[in-house]
């Protein structure tokens, strides 16, 4: 009988977390042999190997390899080709799962199932963003578009088949690649299970990847705005193609406040960006969410640069 579950976990300098998260991973109501966690410690500097190492003795179910500077996302991709399971789901290291949920979530899995997208998540930690993902008004995969969508990949699980048969893996080398990753499966799923109960623990703590700001996380967004743009060209139908482009402006709108936040050379740097991509404005412009269409209308009625634009915005939040 075919494995069911991959539960792939990137390991670095989580001493801290890293047993409660593999423990909520076991405390669960289906068999071990129905799943694996793969644990990849990714050039740890502190206790985290010899934990990981601990608990494989503990749990049968717990495979745990070593492996120098990959990132997230070659972590991530090296658990694509290595899982045995079915489905893959993919834990932050610093998170963890709710007791007894693995049953019903495969449970809702057909056969032509692509990937499950879960609803909401329970925050922890010290967050002031909601729980909430979406809504009863999404019913489907061009809803999910429409109403919008997280870009976290811990919020969905993926058929491995599908992932590998669309070539669909994490862009290495970079931050923010789940905001290039999600769009792009989502859009090459036939197949979204809505998944309603919120099972994911999502902590934010400082000092994790999520909450560090620097020059490169400007670069990044820049790149994956350019091809996820570049690949909404091939997008046909015109509400996902709408959908898609309203998440690309809260990215850009973003990328606007990390230059903001890196001072004159990042001011400079999003100066740069913005005149050389057009379409990005255009984009913001004809964006579902107000937010976006508020800033571009701003920037574009005011005397004043954008980035003093912003600024003010900002100060009216």
């Amino acid at each position: 009988m075919k494995m069911k579950l991959s539960i792939i976990v990137p390991c670095y300098n989580v001493e801290e977390y890293v047993e409660k998260c593999i423990v909520s991973l076991e405390n669960q109501d289906i068999p071990q042999e129905d799943y694996e966690i793969l644990a990849y410690n990714d050039e740890s500097k502190d206790n985290t190997l010899d934990i990981l190492n601990r608990l494989a003795k503990t749990y049968s179910n717990v495979n745990v390899a070593s492996h120098k500077n990959k990132g997230l996302s070659g972590t991530r991709n090296r658990g694509i080709r290595e899982a045995k399971g079915e489905f893959l789901w993919f834990v932050d290291s610093d998170d963890w799962i709710t007791e007894n949920c693995l049953k019903s979530i495969l449970s809702s899995v057909g056969q032509e199932t692509d990937l499950i997208a879960f609803s909401g998540f329970v925050p922890e930690g010290n967050r002031s963003v909601g729980a909430n993902i979406f809504g009863e008004e999404v019913k489907d995969k061009k809803t999910l578009f429409k109403y919008g969508f997280a870009d976290g990949a811990p919020f969905y699980i993926h058929r491995r088949e599908f992932l590998v048969k669309n070539n669909l893996y994490f862009k290495e080398g970079i931050k923010h690649e789940d905001t290039l990753f999600t769009p792009v499966v989502l859009n090459e799923a036939h197949n979204i299970i809505l998944y309603r109960k919120p099972v994911y623990h999502y902590l934010l703590r400082s000092g994790s990847i999520t909450t560090v700001v620097d020059k490169k996380r400007i670069y990044d967004l820049w790149d994956n705005m350019k091809i996820l743009y570049d690949y909404s060209k091939t997008i046909k139908d015109d509400v996902i193609k709408k959908g898609f482009h309203n998440h690309m402006a809260h990215h850009i709108t973003e990328m606007l406040n990390y230059g903001i936040d890196n001072g004159k050379e990042g001011e400079r740097l999003i100066e740069q960006i913005m005149k050389q991509h057009p379409e990005f404005w255009s984009i913001m412009k004809n964006a579902i969410d107000l937010k976006p269409r508020l800033l571009y209308w701003a920037v574009r009625l005011s005397p004043l640069s954008f980035i003093t634009t912003y600024r003010l915005l900002a100060k009216l939040r």
